[in-house]
């Protein structure tokens, strides 16, 4: 991480009524989480965007040491797997902004079914970064992507 410290959360904000007891009370859910563990992965990312608005309420929720990490549209992933990314990727950047400074890693999770192609990855990674300086992690689940090649160009384009 940039700030040179470890956060650990979880995918999502929700408190089972069995663990409810072990975060304080008072506050919405998320406002409860942030009180006891310093980061979390916004999940729904993958499945629909949300208003600048919510990020910047979700933002002013939480302690200034929060993080949050959000996760790549499936659009990007899983249907266009990776080519023509860019006008996607862009409106969905220019959303996540809106968590300003408490706006952690971005996920890429890749489908399993998507092997390793260098030049189709390395089009897309730098399309990232070009738009993004931020923290960015890949988890790919293709073993297709676990070769010195992969590897290279991730630690190359610094992505965890």
């Amino acid at each position: 991480m940039s700030d040179g410290e470890v956060r650990i959360g979880t995918a999502g904000w929700s408190i089972p009524a069995a663990h409810a007891a072990l975060f304080p009370s008072g506050g919405s859910h998320l406002e409860r989480y942030a009180r006891v563990l310093p980061a979390v992965e916004i999940d729904s990312t993958f499945y629909r965007s949300h208003r600048t608005a919510t990020y910047a309420r979700w933002s002013a929720s939480v302690p200034d040491g929060f993080r949050f990490s959000v996760k790549a549209p499936r659009e990007i992933t899983h249907r266009r797997r990776l080519l023509d990314t860019e006008p996607v990727l862009g409106t969905f950047l220019q959303e996540v902004r809106s968590l300003g400074a408490k706006l952690g890693p971005v996920l890429v999770q890749l489908p399993s079914s998507l092997a390793f192609e260098a030049r189709n990855a390395r089009a897309f990674f730098e399309t990232l970064r070009r738009l993004h300086d931020g923290e960015v992690a890949c988890e790919p689940r293709h073993v297709g992507w676990f070769v010195p090649e992969a590897e290279a160009l991730l630690t190359e384009l610094r992505i965890a």
